[in-house]
Formats: C-alpha cells, structure tokens, sequence
C-alpha cells in the first residue's frame, strides 16, 4: 500500500536445532548446510558487532533480533527448500542489483529471484488508468514497493526463493480507479499461484478501502475467488492493513494518506477472512541490539498502522473467542503485527518471511494459518506470541487533522490484534499447531466448499425452447466467456451487480442436457439444463 521508494537495509540465513526438529512431530526440519551455516553465522557476527551502524536500518537486523530469528538461522531454519511470492502490479528490472547491495551490507546471501505475468505479458506501456495515479501508484512507483517486499521477506529467510508476480490493472477492461490501485488481476495471481503451487507463502501490499469501489460490494466479493484457491490449496496469503490509520487513502490520492476516506474504512485484501492481516509494530531494543522491552503500534506523524472492522465480511468464526474485544460482529484486522517503519507494506512480507521459515519445519505450506494463530493466540508468550501493550492507531495527518483510532491493552486488542511474535518459539508452535490441531485442514475443506458454490451459482429458467440463465459473481463490467458443450457461444458482460443475464435456444423439451461454462478473470461457473 506504499508506493514511495523507501530506504531498505538487511537480509537473513538460517539453521535448525534438534530440539525444534522434535517440536514438529510429524516432519524433520531439512538439515544444515556447512557452507550456509558459515554464511549465516558471519552475517550475525558482523549485524551484532556493527549494530551501531546498523541500528536505523528497516529492514534490517533490528528486525533479526527483535523477531529472534537469529536462533532459528543457527538451528538450520533458513528458508531452504521454500519459496515467497510477493504479488506486485509491474516488475522492476533492477531487483536484483537492489537486493544484492542490500545484502552485500551484511553479508547475505543473494536469493533465486523469479518474476512470473499471470495475467499475460506486461505492456510496452504502462496502463492510463494506473499512469493517472501518479507518483502514488503509477508502474514507476511500483518499484519501491517491490524492492520493500523482496527485501522484507528475504531478511527473515534468506534461503528462500522468491517469486515476483507482476500484474498490472486493465488486462480485461478498463476498471474504476480503486481497481487501479488494487487490481483484480493480483487476486487472480494468487489463485494461479495457489493452484500451481509455486509457493509456499504469498504476500501483498496492496489494497484499498472497501468504501472506494464504485460497485461496491459486487466488485470486492468478485475476488473472493483468488484467495479462496490460495486457501483451499494450503497456501498461506498475507495483506497489509494499511497506513492510514482507521481511514483509508483514496484512490487518486497526492500521496499516502494525503486524501482519506471521511469515514472509518477498512481495505481489501486484508479484510478477507481468509488473509491474515498485519499491522504495523516497532521493533524494541537496545543501542547493542538487544531486546529493551514489548514493540509498541507503529505510529508517526502523517501515518500510522490501519486497524478496523470490515463492513463487507462477517465475523469467521476462529475470531469469536475475541468477539469481546473487537466489539463488532464483522470481520477484524489486524491479526498480527510486524515492523512496519515503512509503513504495513514492510509488515506483511516480514511475516511472509516468517512463515517460510515455519513452511522449512513443516516441509510444506501451512494453509491458511488464522484458525491456528487464534488457536496459539491463547497461549501468548508460550507460543511465542508476543503482546503489544502500548501505542494507538491514532492518526495525526500530516494537514494538522487528528484521526482517533484504537490503543493497544494486554491480550488480544483491537489495534494490534494479537501482538508480534518471537519467531524462535512462534514458528514450531505454528508447526505443531498445523500438524495436530486440525484447524487448518477444516479451513481448506471450508474454502473448497465456498468456493464450490461460487462455480455453481447459476440459474436457468425454461420458457418452451429457450432457457435464460442468470449467473453472479463476476467483475462488474468485465467480460465473461459463454461456452455450451466445450463450444464458444460468444462473450457477455458483467452488470453493475457483477450478473450476466442471456438466452439460448435449448431445443425441444427432453433433448439431450447441455453443459454452461462462464468463465472470467477469476472464476468459472458451470451448470447444466
């Protein structure tokens, strides 16, 4: 959600002790590389021996220390074996060189890094509606929130690979300006990435507030789609809650959180209750780079962690138990917090990065983890959930407006969900969680079904030898492929409400049934008559 070029510092390795390898009870960690573990313990050696020099880097070893992966690297946990994939709306051909210098910094290694197009090969030239935006949100500016994510992620877990999936807006058609900022085609990316299985995490720092489509809910539930194939297929899907506080920035903005919603609004992706959510925290420590006390909420003048009820998606159940707290019968975010100094576009890829660590020990993606991490949320410090006790999303805009928000309290809280984590503890309670709780197996069953029922949302009505059919769930505006037996019968479009509506000869009553495809950006529906 933070296109500006931002100034990025660090990166990380890993290893794997015997101890963790025995957390985990139905997989051993991978084993540890010599030759890794020597990278690995002189890029610590060097982080703690010039912390002072390092100190302001965010990313950077603040971010190894306070989240206390440290202890993971030298155990064997590195992201070997696993890959991240962070879902931006263009590429930036320099990535490489950036993530390079920053790694050259402190010793790291470089990671394997991919790009992939999901939505096809790029454009020669950037796309109007996403060229109106400016500085904000323009494909130039893409490449600082890029580079944010790689380094991110890659600082937590330095081994693994990472891939880059790069899909601009107006693919299809030419979309609202909220679509520009937050493009469809990124909700199709993760769909394909789940389904594929290129990854074991996904990331995403975008989104935008439910308030600001101009079909509303239609537009937004079209793309449940994505994250529910993400979901269904065990892959984990992370969204930044934003920086703006309780308020989200508009979609033609002069910058972030220089023009904002009037009214409390929560963003998409995040809201789904089907991505974790993560805010911003700060990490707490010392001027040697130990551990000085609990992060606060992230919190600066102009921006500050989003934090706030959907007023699209129902309250999952896996947040009941802290209905009491939350206050809302709908859906929360934030879930969990991270370093988010530049902004919850940082937070959110440093989670990802975390979660590959934990997808090493489990050899494997871990599902969609809210139903686990609300399960180990009760446990706190024990699983190594960390509690953020002080600091609030109060925004205090840069115009001189003062925005009330939500302060941090012990427990799980409305501005910083259930805290941040020690990786160190969090990442085999996560495993253990996964592997004996069953949550995440009934999630990806739930996500199956849901899904299901969004591919047979279709209905046919017979008047002689013509059958109307009426189908939903489909990008406003956006066209959707009519197919009768394997056969193209032409292309409709998708009403305001996301309905195509068309009638077709079905022949004499009792001739032989037909099967309907209706296929778009981001799901199929079939049926037969």
């Amino acid at each position: 959600m933070n296109r500006a070029r931002l100034p990025v510092a660090a990166s990380a390795a890993a290893f794997l002790c015997a101890s963790l390898i025995s957390a985990a009870p139905a997989h051993a960690a991978a084993p540890a590389t010599p030759e890794r573990t020597k990278v690995l313990l002189a890029a610590l050696a060097n982080m703690r021996t010039n912390y002072a020099k390092f100190a302001d880097d965010a990313p950077g070893p603040q971010d190894v220390f306070d989240y206390r992966v440290d202890q993971l690297w030298k155990r064997g946990i590195d992201g070997t074996g696993t890959t991240v994939a962070v879902l931006e709306g263009w590429e930036d051909p320099n990535i490489a060189q950036v993530v390079h210098t920053f790694d050259q910094r402190y010793g790291l290694p470089d990671p394997q890094i991919k790009t992939i197009y999901p939505a096809g090969k790029l454009p020669a030239q950037c796309p109007p509606g996403m060229v109106k935006l400016g500085s904000y949100g323009s494909c130039d500016a893409w490449a600082g929130e890029l580079e944010l994510d790689v380094v991110s992620a890659h600082l937590m877990a330095p081994y693994a690979k990472i891939v880059i999936s790069a899909t601009p807006a107006d693919t299809e058609a030419n979309d609202d300006d909220a679509s520009q900022v937050a493009m469809p085609e990124i909700m199709r990316a993760a769909g394909y990435i789940g389904s594929h299985h290129l990854a074991d995490v996904m990331s995403v720092s975008d989104g935008n507030g439910e308030s600001s489509y101009s079909h509303g809910v239609p537009e937004v539930r079209a793309q449940d789609p994505g994250a529910l194939t993400a979901a269904m297929s065990g892959v984990p899907l992370l969204g930044s809650t934003g920086d703006c506080g309780v308020v989200q920035n508009l979609p033609v903005a002069a910058a972030q959180c220089g023009n904002t919603s009037s009214t409390p609004d929560s963003a998409t992706w995040d809201d789904s209750p089907w991505v974790t959510a993560v805010g911003g925290s700060v990490p707490n420590l010392d001027k040697t780079g130990k551990k000085a006390g609990p992060d606060p909420v992230w919190n600066v003048k102009g921006y500050t962690e989003g934090a706030g009820f959907s007023k699209i998606y129902k309250r999952p159940a896996y947040q009941d138990p802290v209905a009491s707290a939350t206050g809302s019968p709908m859906r929360w975010v934030p879930d969990l917090t991270m370093d988010g100094q530049n902004g919850t576009s940082q937070s959110a890829p440093t989670l990802a990065g975390v979660l590959a660590l934990a997808s090493q020990l489990n050899h494997g993606p871990l599902g969609p983890i809210n139903p686990a991490l609300y399960a180990l949320g009760r446990s706190g410090a024990k699983a190594g959930i960390e509690d953020v006790v002080s600091g609030d999303n109060t925004l205090h805009a840069s115009n001189g407006t003062v925005i009330p928000g939500f302060s941090a309290a012990p427990g799980f809280d409305r501005a910083s969900g259930w805290g941040t984590l020690d990786a160190a503890t969090f990442v085999p309670s996560l495993v253990r969680q996964v592997q004996q709780g069953g949550e995440t197996r009934a999630a990806r069953d739930q996500a199956r079904r849901e899904l299901t029922g969004l591919q047979r949302a279709i209905t046919f009505t017979r008047n002689g030898t013509k059958v109307t059919l009426t189908a939903s769930g489909f990008l406003p505006g956006h066209p959707v492929t009519l197919r009768i037996d394997g056969r193209s019968a032409g292309t409709l479009t998708a009403g305001d409400t996301g309905t195509v509506t068309t009638t077709v000869d079905a022949g004499a009553p009792g001739a032989a049934r037909h099967v309907v495809d209706l296929s778009s950006m981001l799901i199929t529906v079939t049926g037969r008559f």
